[in-house]
């Protein structure tokens, strides 16, 4: 069932307009004027219910509406389903309750909202880098998706005819658009910065935007 936003008038408004019973059904404000008063058409404003993930939890999310007029949505996110912060599509978000805050607006119709649908998600995407040259000086990753946060990097050293495994490869910027590692020689003193290859496998969050209104991942 859709909901509808709604206008408030007294019955003197009524009585001194050319309403009648009869519009009865447009009182709510989609295209009456009363008492020669423009149709100011106020916004519709609808929270979900809470979404409880049982324990914080790093999160990203998509959220799709139908409604009639532009609508704009809201992440809420609470530790206590107390209090509730508002987050935007650019924001690390992280919490146990989540909620979405829909506003739609029309400027010449009643606002109406049809529906909205929304998905959680909490496991990371990867993308590998196979027989990747890493730099004694912090390397860039030529990552080809498009991230709102990187979570976390793992590597496999390609082995020398010993077998040892004499270097370590770790993850020194985690810069959205950026991402850098540096390699170094474990059995050096001090642990010295030094080149080696390595397959790399990098994890993090799709990038999050907002289209038509809606939420969505790239």
């Amino acid at each position: 069932m859709a909901l509808s936003s709604t206008r408030t008038y007294t019955w003197a408004q009524l009585a001194s307009s050319s309403v009648t019973w009869a519009d009865l059904t447009q009182w709510t404000g989609n295209g009456t004027t009363i008492s020669g008063a423009s149709t100011d058409f106020a916004p519709l404003v609808h929270t979900t219910d809470a979404i409880d993930f049982g324990a914080s939890r790093d999160f990203f999310c998509t959220a799709t509406a139908i409604s009639t007029g532009s609508h704009a949505i809201v992440i809420q996110t609470s530790p206590d389903d107390s209090t509730y912060t508002n987050k935007s599509v650019t924001d690390d978000l992280t919490g146990r309750y989540v909620k979405f805050q829909i506003t739609v607006t029309n400027g010449s119709a009643t606002a109406e909202l049809q529906s909205i649908e929304t998905e959680i998600f909490f496991d990371p995407v990867e993308e590998t880098f196979d027989n990747f040259s890493v730099g004694a000086t912090a390397t860039t990753l030529p990552i080809a998706r498009n991230y709102s946060r990187i979570l976390n990097m793992n590597f496999a050293i390609k082995h020398d005819v010993s077998g040892l495994q004499k270097f370590v490869v770790a993850l020194t910027d985690v810069t959205k658009t950026a991402p850098k590692v540096i390699s170094y020689d474990l059995d050096t003193w001090g642990k010295v910065a030094t080149a080696t290859t390595a397959d790399i496998t990098l994890k993090g969050f799709p990038l999050m935007s907002v289209s038509g209104g809606n939420i969505v991942v790239s």
